[in-house]
């Protein structure tokens, strides 16, 4: 098994009303992981808003992400419900 930040981090926020999910992932996962294209080898994701693609994954990447969502007033938006 891989180190998890070469492959996904999962973060849950505090939100006033409850707590809510996102996770970043790196392309590498999205090519080893989903469903396949019917009638070939192809991987589909669907681009979920609580999705977020990085090229890499560290702790000052996805804090500059998640701040920057904040600070668009997107944070919200971009997380589900936990």
């Amino acid at each position: 098994m891989e180190f998890p930040l070469k492959t996904c981090v999962e973060v849950t926020i505090a939100f006033p009303t409850g707590p809510r999910w996102l996770f970043f992932a790196t392309p590498q996962l999205l090519n080893d992981v989903g469903d396949t294209v019917a009638g070939g080898s192809a991987r589909v994701h669907l681009g979920e808003l609580h999705m977020i693609v990085l090229s890499e994954l560290n702790a000052a990447t996805i804090d500059a992400v998640l701040r920057d969502l904040h600070k668009a007033g997107e944070l919200e938006r971009r997380t589900l419900a936990f």
